[in-house]
């Protein structure tokens, strides 16, 4: 009986406390609860229900047609169809993977292949992006043919930002400030006192817009802000990013998300585009940047601007592009205008532009310029050697078969016309001297000469050197230089910016030795205007007085030359009268050219010698007509023929003036047929050298083998090896020589 009331005891004993435990949790459930719904309005959750999805219901016989229609067409698809587009599917996936794992070539491939893509569906596209990583995306913006899908646009809070109407101008001149701060700079200073100055500082709230300085537009202001920005990080950039104390506070600023707002908030605005583009043409130097751009949405307007018909854009998207990819380095003054998308071959010839005084590359080096029928007097008129507009359309024929047969017979009869005519170049030289290679001023292909002459006509380039080289010499590599450079003193300049030949020549140099310039065994062939021939020849001559394998490597592998109107002993202009001085003001980039300085005397001796000793070929254009500047059409004669002259190597006396002797009107121009001559002799010499050690390799390799297979045993083995290596260097020297 006891054991039992004990039993019971003690259930009653856990009953009781376990019930206080619940009741205990209960009440302080239930306390929290009452608190909880004090704070916390308890309806919340009813909210949702007038977002619930609502259907309108559309009475319209024909959309119920259409409907069923685009029904009958899916279902009536074969399974076979179906297995092709999960197949295309699953093999975008593989081809994505082998992107990111595969080896050299297979990653290629599997580029181009996605590239290829056509006709994807949209959800795919960003399901490839969202799974892309940052490497094969930079390398995918740069293959031809990418959907712009396949890359990620910028983020929410970008996209966001740039529907709000705030004035964007105020945050880049606060970045602006801040290097200014850390490197200061007077052209920052007079620029923020130009502009901002009036600008009284105001509260910011969520929907104040600021008022704008003075009347300059808010569009026109950003693009000044820009340009200062990169006028800045241009002086100030270092080797690496973390001596670069202006770019790095930039990017800790967001200055990448406030480029691709801008850029948002201003779609198709080439300006603007390019005033973008040239700082990330600075930034795009590290690339440890890399996951910024790529998190920004930048790499997708880098693919969109490198399919632009604005070579400026183009050129500088193709800089970006390649130097976060890590394939060359190309610091700022570099333009990479061929190729712009990668390639499988490796280029056979460097081909470089440098522009002369107050020059560019998309100025210097652009298509001679339409002469229209213009009034000069009152009564003489300049009829132009082409008309304003050449072009015409032709009849469209409906039926292609019979637009063949047309064509077809067009072509017969021209050339029956043709048998009986010649077509000669054009600006045939008025005197040439040491000319060894007979060159014709007719051409046997004519009637292909006067169809492209036809669509040059109708078709100007900004760069000719990239539109039409590439078209006659296969696998160049074209660089333009770009260099700041000043007329007078009375315009604005920069006190740290200089076109002294020598201390240009020394900033240049390490430039190309970044972008590969001269590495394996690649032909060089330099194009020169005016001032730029003086700093072509400084680089040379500094590359081959330099004691580093890697700086003479652009002298061993200079091929040619070609000078159009250089001053190479100087220039009359630049020593002018004191009335003419005093009113000119010439600036010491005009003051260096002075006729017969010591300086350009002694750098032309320097050049003949190793011109030389390295046998570089030289060709040297003269200007023989005077160039009309100002709005009152002065005659000038800038550069005498006897100055233009090298001394060496191929002479022209052009009729053509300063400005005019570095563009030719069409492919039909003594100018561009010289040029292309040149890089095929180049390109031509160099793959005859390449065969002869191909040949010279293999006849080395079977006496290895033979010696390797008559060895002796007792012969220690690391000791026949040195003499292996000794005799595969004989031989080379001893073939080399021939």
């Amino acid at each position: 009986m006891q054991d039992r009331l004990k039993r019971l005891l003690k259930i009653l004993k856990i009953a009781t406390i376990s019930g206080t435990g619940g009741l205990f949790v209960f009440y302080h459930i239930r306390t929290t609860y009452k608190a909880l719904s004090s704070i916390v309005n308890h309806n919340v959750l009813d909210l949702q229900k007038k977002h619930t999805p609502e259907y309108i219901y559309i009475d319209d016989p024909s959309y119920s047609v259409a409907l069923r229609i685009e029904q009958d067409r899916e279902t009536k698809q074969s399974g076979f169809f179906r297995l092709w587009k999960s197949l295309k599917h699953s093999l975008a996936w593989r081809l994505l993977w082998l992107c990111r794992h595969g080896n050299y070539e297979q990653r290629n491939i599997a580029l181009e292949k996605l590239a290829s893509f056509k006709n994807n569906k949209h959800w795919d596209c960003l399901k490839l992006a969202q799974a892309m990583d940052m490497k094969t995306a930079v390398l995918l913006a740069r293959t031809r043919g990418a959907d712009l899908r396949y890359f990620l646009p910028p983020p929410l809070h970008v996209r966001r930002a740039a529907a709000h109407p705030t004035l964007m101008s105020f945050t880049f001149r606060d970045m602006i400030s801040a290097v200014d701060s850390i490197n200061p700079h007077s052209c920052i200073q007079h620029f923020l006192a130009k502009h901002f100055a009036n600008v009284q500082e105001q509260a910011m709230d969520a929907e104040h817009v600021p008022a704008k300085p003075d009347s300059i537009s808010e569009r026109d202001l950003c693009i000044l802000c820009l340009d200062a920005l990169h006028h800045h990080i241009s002086l100030y950039y270092g080797n690496t990013y973390q001596e670069d104390e202006s770019s790095v506070r930039l990017i800790k600023m967001g200055l990448l998300p406030k480029l691709a707002e801008l850029m948002l908030r201003n779609q198709n605005d080439s300006d603007l585009d390019y005033a973008v583009l040239r700082i990330l043409t600075v930034l795009t130097v590290y690339k440890i940047l890399l996951k910024d751009f790529f998190q920004s949405g930048l790499i997708r307007e880098l693919s969109r601007l490198l399919r632009s018909n604005d070579i400026r854009l183009a050129s500088s998207a193709a800089v970006c592009l390649a130097n976060l990819s890590g394939e060359f380095s190309y610091k700022p003054g570099l333009y990479l205008l061929h190729p712009l998308y990668r390639t499988k071959t490796t280029h056979k010839c460097d081909t470089l532009l440098v522009h002369g005084l107050r020059g560019g590359v998309f100025v210097t080096w652009r298509q001679r310029d339409k002469k229209c029928a213009e009034p000069i007097g009152i009564i003489e008129v300049t009829i132009s050697e082409n008309d304003c507009d050449p072009c015409e359309d032709s009849t469209p024929y409906l039926d292609p078969e019979l637009k063949q047969v047309i064509e077809d017979l067009k072509v017969l009869e021209e050339q029956t016309i043709l048998a009986d005519y010649e077509v000669v170049l054009h600006d045939i030289p008025l005197e040439a001297k040491r000319d060894f290679t007979n060159m014709e001023y007719a051409t046997d292909r004519k009637l292909q000469a006067l169809t492209e002459e036809a669509h040059d006509n109708c078709h100007h380039t900004h760069c000719w050197p990239k539109e039409w080289l590439p078209q006659d010499c296969e696998n160049l590599r074209i660089l333009g230089v770009n260099y700041w450079s000043c007329l007078s003193e009375w315009l604005e300049r920069c006190p740290q910016q200089s076109a002294e030949i020598a201390s240009k020549a020394l900033e240049l140099g390490p430039q190309l030795k970044a972008a590969g310039v001269g590495r394996k065994d690649t032909p060089i062939v330099w194009l020169a205007h005016s001032m730029g021939g003086l700093i072509v020849k400084q680089i040379l001559i500094e590359a081959a007085q330099s004691s580093e394998e890697e700086n003479k490597k652009i002298c061993d592998n200079t091929k040619a030359i070609l000078f159009f109107s250089t001053p190479h002993t100087g220039s009359s202009l630049a020593k002018m009268p004191r009335p003419a001085a005093a009113i000119l003001w010439p600036s010491n980039d005009v003051r260096q050219l002075e006729e017969n300085s010591p300086v350009l005397l002694e750098l032309q001796h320097n050049f003949i010698t190793f011109a030389d000793l390295y046998d570089w070929e030289t060709i040297s254009f003269a200007e023989t007509l005077p160039t009309l500047i100002t709005a009152f059409k002065v005659p000038v004669h800038f550069v005498e023929a006897s100055s233009a002259d090298v001394g060496r190597g191929v002479f022209y006396r052009l009729p053509l003036d300063h400005l005019a002797i570095c563009k030719p009107a069409t492919r039909q121009s003594i100018i561009y047929r010289t040029v292309s001559d040149v890089i095929k002799r180049a390109t031509t010499k160099d793959m005859e050298l390449k065969h002869a050690y191909t040949f010279l390799q293999w006849l080395i390799n079977i006496v290895l083998w033979l010696l390797s297979y008559t060895n002796i045993e007792t012969i220690d083995e690391t000791h026949a090896t040195d003499g292996l290596k000794w005799f595969e260097r004989l031989l080379l020297d001893t073939f080399s020589d021939f």
